[in-house]
Parts: structure tokens; C-alpha cells; sequence
């Protein structure tokens, strides 16, 4: 498939009330390491956690509320349509909320799959 946009973001769109609801929730939810490829969901030796903090050191919360796929999935139909994509896709997987260690910077990320032709469109704030 060829495509024009690889991304599409927007400035300012998501109010800085709802950007402190998110994150206030997010930080309030039970969080778990986050892992990198190839480590799966088993225990880690004290030498796999050092190893993989080297290449990612943060936490994540997996967050599935229907008030922020409310919020954020106009945001996605939107650049969906404008970017040209027009993918087609009835559901989003849970948002990740993680928290990193160093400089204490925080994301989302909401991750929405196209079931009929099994293409993935990402929406990162």
C-alpha cells in the first residue's frame, strides 16, 4: 500500500483540563515495567531488567476507559479521513499510558486496529 502521510498530529486539539484528567488517572492506576521485545510475560533475572532498563526505563498503565476513547477517537477519525488513509477499523486496543524514569516524562499512546485488512493506525499524543 502506498500511502502520502505516514502521520498526522494536531496542535493543541485535546484540552489542558482533559490532558490533566488523563494524566492525574493514569497516575493513579496500578502500573507494571514496561518490557521490550523478546522478554515476554515471564519472571526476570536481576541481569534482563538491568539490561532492558538500558533500553527502556519506565512503567506503563493500560488505560481502557470508554470517557477517554470518547475524547480521543474523533481525534483518530479525523486523521484517518484527512490523511487520506480511510482505513476501517470498529475498535481500539487499550491506551498506554507510560511513565518514564528519566526526566519524569509521561505519554499515551492509543493504538486502533483495522480488522478487515489488518493495518494499524497510531494516535500519539
Amino acid at each position: 500500500m502506498n500511502i502520502s502521510n505516514y502521520y498526522w498530529y494536531f496542535t493543541s486539539a485535546i484540552p489542558p483540563k482533559l490532558c490533566d484528567d488523563i494524566i492525574k488517572y493514569g497516575l493513579s492506576q496500578s502500573e507494571t515495567m514496561a518490557r521490550t521485545g523478546g522478554y515476554g510475560d515471564r519472571e526476570l533475572t536481576k541481569d534482563e531488567i538491568r539490561d532492558m532498563k538500558r533500553k527502556r526505563n519506565s512503567d506503563l498503565v493500560w488505560l481502557n476507559d470508554l470517557w477517554i476513547y470518547k475524547e480521543l477517537h474523533p481525534y483518530i477519525h479525523e486523521a484517518n479521513r484527512n490523511a487520506g488513509w480511510n482505513f476501517e477499523w470498529d475498535r481500539s486496543e487499550s491506551c498506554q499510558f507510560t511513565k518514564y524514569k528519566l526526566n519524569i516524562m509521561i505519554g499515551i499512546v492509543m493504538v486502533g486496529i483495522n480488522h478487515m485488512k489488518n493495518k494499524v493506525l497510531n494516535m500519539v499524543k
